[in-house]
């Protein structure tokens, strides 16, 4: 016989009953006895899992969660950053760092071809060049380099000078002329009777010649309009002089390209219209100017010494042959 009790007392009857140690019949209590009989029951008849529609539910909301989907930017960076952090040789880390930067700096300057001054991309722009020169490593390489980094320099002089902006398009067009006599300089540094270097040569001379003749009719359509007149004058500095007399090939055109960047130097003592840029920036852009026109009179003094020592070495070897004729005799 059990006493009635609290819940305590109905747990033990139901734990007693469900393990067989007494029956539903000799709790005498009717209210306990009921309460046992229908938890028995509910125990006995309970559902042993999950029904269709609850499992069903939950195998959606897990296979969406694993759902393949197109990998971000986010999970693109951090495979890479990954990839580089395992254990791998110094040199390995490098060149894949080194193919990155590349990529970077190559799209950056395609995206920025076309871009001024002061726009947001130029600087990526001129970071692209440099690297294009830091990788070329023949003279022949790099005069090419320097070749197309002039040109884009002269196309920015002319877009700048069309919108009215002096002290840049002054400063572009110095640019040029250094690169120019740069590109001289190197192609100098070559045997000049190698087929390449002769060809490279030839191009220079030809671009030289049809990128001033550019400028000059650009420089004629400026001087019509009074608000470009500085512009004009800064075009006709670039396409006014000769090819220096005396000298032949890449040593002339050396020559010439540093002539027009100590011209364009000189340009920064002229009278500045009214609405020129402020004196500071004016200052630092003679500044510039003035050190664009010493590097290309260097590159063209470098290249009449080369040829000078070219001609030293052929007159060598001429006066070598001679001898060499005459003791046969």
């Amino acid at each position: 016989m059990v006493r009635a009790g609290g819940p305590e007392t109905l747990d033990r009857l139901i734990e007693s009953v469900a393990r067989g140690e007494r029956g539903l019949a000799s709790i005498r209590d009717a209210k306990h006895r009921e309460a046992v009989r229908v938890a028995l029951r509910m125990h006995k008849y309970a559902p042993s899992g999950l029904d269709a529609l609850a499992r069903g539910r939950m195998r959606d909301r897990v296979l969406g969660a694993v759902r393949p989907r197109r990998p971000s930017i986010a999970d693109r960076a951090a495979i890479a950053f990954e990839v580089l952090a395992k254990p791998a040789p110094y040199a390995v880390r490098a060149i894949a760092v080194g193919a990155i930067c590349i990529a970077t700096v190559a799209g950056a300057t395609v995206a920025g071809a076309d871009t001024l001054p002061n726009d947001p991309l130029y600087s990526l722009k001129l970071a692209g060049e440099d690297l294009r020169l830091t990788l070329a490593v023949s003279a022949g390489d790099r005069a090419a380099v320097q070749l197309s980094i002039a040109e884009h320099r002269l196309a920015e002089a002319e877009a700048l000078a069309t919108s009215g902006r002096d002290e840049d398009a002054l400063l572009a067009s110095s640019t040029y002329s250094q690169q120019i006599a740069q590109a001289a300089a190197e192609l100098a540094e070559l045997e000049e009777l190698q087929p390449e270097v002769v060809a490279l040569a030839a191009q220079l001379d030809d671009r030289f010649n049809e990128q001033r003749a550019r400028v000059q009719l650009l420089a004629t359509k400026l001087s019509a309009d009074p608000s470009t007149q500085r512009a004009s004058e800064i075009m006709a500095v670039v396409a006014a002089p000769t090819l220096a007399p005396g000298l032949l090939g890449v040593q002339r055109i050396a020559e010439t390209a540093a002539g027009v960047a100590e011209d364009l130097a000189s340009q920064t003592a002229l009278p500045a219209a009214p609405r020129a840029s402020p004196q500071p920036r004016a200052s630092r852009t003679a500044e510039l100017v003035r050190r664009n026109a010493d590097a290309a009179r260097a590159a063209a003094d470098r290249a009449k010494a080369k040829s000078a020592k070219n001609k030293s070495a052929g007159d060598k070897r001429y006066d070598d042959r001679y001898d060499d004729y005459g003791e046969r005799d």
